[in-house]
């Protein structure tokens, strides 16, 4: 399992299991993991695990957020990496497990994350290892309306952090959407998201709240 790990001068003061998918870090008491010093920000960043890895984000803090000692927004983690929120020192720790990497391809698991890409040949014409194409989506309605935007990164957000949010991530055979936070369940195409989510093809209508987008492929 997973922890933070909560340093002092590289001494371990206490440590804390990551045993949901999202976990809030802020001065805030309702905070998953507060941290009581004014040089945290209310709400200051969170932790989201995707499919087998966490991303660590920052909410726009007032003294920001930096993952071994370089300013982020968002980044995945990797094990033994340092965050610093404020006067705080917090080490990522990951248990080291074997898998294989083809069962990860075949199945959307309940607790979604991102796993890492090997690099290997690959042959022609299989569905499994080819990497899916440029992909955007197109605002139809809501506060985004006429807005275009590419999906360029590991994973892209669609809503509010801290409220109803949801997640398009891309993987080896193409991109997928899901259900992170809040009350509003996404919909594709007139259906509800499964908990593990769905695979977007071209020309899909997600409706999430007041947002309609449509996910578009190709230049």
């Amino acid at each position: 399992m997973e922890k933070l790990v909560i340093l002092n001068d590289n001494d371990t003061l206490q440590e804390f299991p990551l045993e949901q998918k999202r976990v809030e870090l802020g001065r805030d008491p309702t905070s998953d993991l507060c941290l009581s010093d004014q040089s945290v920000s209310r709400h200051h960043a969170s932790l989201v695990r995707i499919y087998t890895e966490y991303y660590l984000e920052d909410h726009r803090s007032t003294n920001g957020t930096r993952l071994n000692g370089q300013d982020i927004k968002k980044h995945m983690l990797k094990n033994g990496d340092v965050i610093e929120i404020g006067k705080y020192r917090l080490k990522f720790k990951k248990q080291q497990e074997k898998s294989d990497e083809n069962d990860l391809d075949r199945t959307v698991v309940i607790h979604p994350s991102v796993p890492q890409r090997v690099s290997r040949a690959k042959p022609a014409n299989n569905p499994l290892t080819s990497k899916p194409g440029l992909a955007f989506i197109h605002y139809l309605a809501g506060p985004e309306k006429g807005q275009e935007a590419k999906l360029n990164r590991a994973f892209f957000t669609i809503g509010e952090t801290g409220g109803d949010l949801a997640l398009i991530t891309k993987r080896h055979q193409g991109y997928y959407l899901l259900k992170l936070g809040g009350h509003t369940i996404p919909s594709v195409n007139g259906k509800s998201v499964r908990a593990g989510g769905v695979e977007l093809t071209h020309g899909d209508q997600i409706v999430f709240g007041e947002r309609q987008l449509e996910f578009l492929t190709g230049s």
